[in-house]
């Protein structure tokens, strides 16, 4: 059997079959591709033949074209052993009862519109831990289910109780009475790079495997710090699924997420050609504090900010109340923790946390990543002088009752 290379690693016999390595001075070929059965030398041979075209011209010179249809199985063989590789940490999960979302005044006008209805069928969840503890998507209890019923990979049914929401992060954690169970691995979130491949999984569809849609990261750190950006296909049939890699390892979970607070109406741009998942490692954080069984909320400061651009090529002579180029400053009276901290009017916020924010993005990729109440280390310009305050973030409900001393 004669071997040539197609590549720095990867190299084709002339029956048309990769083999991953070589020995000897004269690369004499030792493992084929008939021999390989792990889904880390299928990755191996996907490395290798992933850019069909210029690979195959290149094998051709010297061990004739590769088929298309031989290079799509290698594909298919690789996604499939990806598959297999976290399909046991899948679960799917089945709701009884509650009520369709509420008549919602329309955005363009013109009335009440009818609001997003919910399908009936199966969702998705991930095993997160081996006692019992599954972690999902908000979206998936919109209706407030009565019951809640999980389905493991085995076949085993449990009834599962809901802890609590993660409302910024659409994330929903999930308890059943159920011990060593399959717990996937995990890809940290420093380890992701645009471009990598990614795979969405869920089990919307009702079918006994999970279906599977196959992409990229696509963008790391979108939706202010809080996803990870694919153009695999994510919708109401994968939420709550595991976006992961080729080698089966969790990149994060998959949640509809827009540009707005709605969970209903982000779940309607499941068809815009791009999705979200939930890094790992945000996720990790949440689910300790979920499990004490209080809903997380969004964390507000209390302040309004002057949101506006430094203009760029005045001169000297022609003066403008210019915002300020390091910070953000204060332009209405604080509320709430931010007046109970000392800041005013007029203070510029330069560091949240000992994060610079120089710019409106920068404050909302801090403050994305905490809920009310956590603790915030303001530090702000008054003047000539630089101060540090210390404040706790409260949610919205917070601004909307009256404190014990205002009227009711």
């Amino acid at each position: 059997m004669r071997c040539v290379p197609v590549s720095g690693m990867a190299f084709l016999c002339n029956d048309g079959k990769p083999f991953l390595r070589r020995h000897g001075r004269h690369g004499r070929a030792t493992h084929c591709a008939s021999t390989l059965r792990s889904p880390r030398s299928f990755l191996a041979i996907f490395a290798a033949l992933a850019c069909a075209p210029s690979l195959a011209a290149q094998a051709s010179d010297a061990a004739g074209t590769v088929s298309q249809a031989r290079l799509h199985e290698y594909q298919q063989q690789v996604f499939r052993a990806a598959l297999r590789a976290v399909q046991p940490s899948i679960v799917r999960i089945d709701t009884i009862g509650g009520a369709q979302p509420v008549r919602r005044a329309s955005p363009v006008g013109g009335g009440a519109a009818p609001g997003f209805r919910q399908a009936d069928g199966p969702t998705t969840g991930l095993i997160w831990s081996a006692d019992g503890y599954i972690i999902t998507s908000s979206f998936n209890f919109i209706r407030d289910p009565s019951i809640i019923t999980v389905t493991l990979h085995d076949g085993r049914r449990f009834v599962a109780k809901l802890i609590a929401r993660d409302r910024p992060a659409r994330l929903a954690l999930l308890k059943i009475e159920a011990a060593d169970l399959p717990v996937p691995r995990l890809l940290a979130r420093d380890q992701l790079r645009p471009g990598q491949w990614a795979l969405a999984a869920g089990c919307g569809h009702g079918s006994d495997t999970p279906a599977v849609s196959v992409g990229i990261v696509s963008a790391v750190d979108r939706m202010s710090g809080l996803a990870v950006q694919t153009d695999a296909k994510v919708s109401p049939a994968n939420y709550g699924g595991p976006l992961f890699d080729l080698a089966g390892r969790v990149i994060g979970v998959c949640v509809p997420m827009g540009p707005g607070e709605d969970e209903i109406a982000d779940a309607q741009w499941y068809d815009s050609g791009i999705g979200f998942a939930v890094d790992t490692d945000l996720v990790h954080s949440r689910v300790q504090r979920l499990k004490h069984g209080r809903d997380l909320q969004r964390g507000l400061m209390g302040v309004s900010l002057d949101t506006r651009a430094p203009v760029v090529g005045l001169t000297p002579r022609e003066p403008v109340d210019q915002p300020p180029t390091d910070g953000l400053r204060i332009d209405a009276e604080p509320r709430g923790p931010a007046a109970d901290a000392g800041l005013r009017e007029g203070d510029v916020i330069t560091r949240l946390d000992g994060i610079p924010v120089p710019r409106l993005p920068d404050l909302r990729r801090v403050l994305a990543r905490k809920v009310a109440g956590d603790l915030l280390a303001v530090t702000y310009r008054r003047g000539e002088s630089v101060r540090t305050a210390m404040l706790t973030l409260v949610s919205a409900e917070a601004f909307r009752e009256p404190s014990a001393t205002q009227p009711k």
